[in-house]
């Protein structure tokens, strides 16, 4: 029998369900200290309800808990798995998601052999001292790994070592303008973007003055950016914010990584419109 390729997908209307986990830790009165990262979250939050994010849709976890007001509780181990279970639960084709991290990233060893340069990525939380980093292994499992065809999770996470902070299989090789596909990829039927704030093997600064408060270089190049004008293509969205990182004086290299490898030039960027079935 003759076999036919299916013709083209209808595509996915929005449900309106918007949510968002925003976490922002400047690990107060430790060595680890930083002085940015709550800013970080309260300017993405600005953007989110901006861009038609419900108040009660947005989920905040801060360190120090007094400078977000809001804010549901510290970003512990706990509290941040938790945040995530919520973020996707119920996840169907058509919602928006949004996550975003600030704070300090690291790298560990890898001892299953998965990681093609032998260390997992990972977060602090603010009490990772006693209960432990979360690797990028348990971030793909809460955040990506549930959600379904057509679902759409974008993510930021301003911190260092967050190349492939998502373990997502697709890096965008922005000078040759390709998708590379992970040595071990882990596929999965979400629509998930990450923009990272550096390569893996770089450092994310937490310097960056925006309206006289110091922030996450990453996060303020990425709400300056969207205020440029909305709907930009994928190209010209990375273009602003290596712009606006390299005008303030920032080395770092943000990274795009996807769960799908979509058509880059003609996708436009949009928080919440323009969803895609998993191809």
């Amino acid at each position: 029998p003759s076999r036919t390729r299916p013709g083209p997908q209808p595509p996915i209307r929005a449900t309106g369900r918007r949510r968002a986990l925003l976490v922002g830790i400047n690990y107060p009165g430790t060595s680890a200290e930083l002085s940015g990262c709550v800013n970080d979250v309260l300017a993405i939050r600005g953007m989110l309800l901006s861009a038609g994010f419900p108040a009660e849709g947005i989920t905040v976890l801060a360190d120090p808990m007094h400078k977000c007001p809001g804010a549901a509780g510290p970003p512990t181990r706990a509290n941040m798995l938790r945040g995530m279970q919520w973020l996707v639960a119920g996840a169907q084709a058509g919602d928006s998601l949004f996550f975003h991290y600030s704070g300090h990233g690291s790298q560990q060893p890898d001892r299953t052999g998965m990681e093609s340069d032998g260390y997992n990525e990972t977060i602090c939380p603010s009490d990772f001292n006693s209960a432990g980093q979360i690797i990028d292994d348990e971030l793909w499992t809460h955040l990506v790994s549930p959600l379904p065809s057509g679902a759409r999770l974008t993510a930021i996470m301003d911190c260092c070592h967050s190349g492939t902070g998502l373990d997502l299989p697709f890096n965008w090789d922005s000078s040759r303008g390709v998708w590379r596909e992970d040595t071990n990829p882990s596929h999965s039927l979400g629509d998930v973007v990450l923009f990272s704030g550096c390569q893996d093997d770089q450092t994310s600064a937490d310097g960056d003055m925006s309206l006289f408060k110091v922030g996450g270089a990453m996060t303020n190049a990425f709400v300056r950016a969207m205020a440029e004008g909305p709907f930009p293509t994928y190209p010209e969205l990375l273009h602003r914010l290596h712009r606006q990182l390299r005008s303030r004086g920032f080395t770092q290299r943000p990274q795009l990584t996807s769960s799908q490898a979509f058509n880059v030039r003609e996708r436009v960027f949009s928080l919440t419109e323009g969803f895609e079935p998993n191809r």
